[in-house]
């Protein structure tokens, strides 16, 4: 994957020669006062994103009559199985 960083100031003089360079998994990721504001991402690798998502929202969706059995885990359960993945 090959990403570019080009300020927001630098991109508003040649947005249509940055929007050509995004092709497939290369994007490139516009920034304000240094820091990450917004992306140019190549469509079909955005479309490709989003299925990928809905592919994992479906694997673990959780139907709304379960809720009620569902709980919140302490961070102190979450710790133990993170120590017991490591194992």
């Amino acid at each position: 994957m090959n990403t570019n960083i080009v300020p927001i100031t630098r991109a508003r003089n040649s947005l249509g020669n940055l929007a050509r360079k995004v092709r497939g998994s290369q994007y490139i990721v516009l920034t304000k006062g240094g820091n990450p504001q917004a992306a140019l991402v190549d469509v079909a690798y955005l479309k490709h994103l989003e299925e990928e998502v809905k592919k994992i929202y479906g694997k673990t969706f959780i139907d709304p009559k379960l809720l009620p059995q569902t709980r919140n885990f302490s961070q102190k359960e979450i710790n133990e199985w993170q120590k017991e993945d490591r194992l």
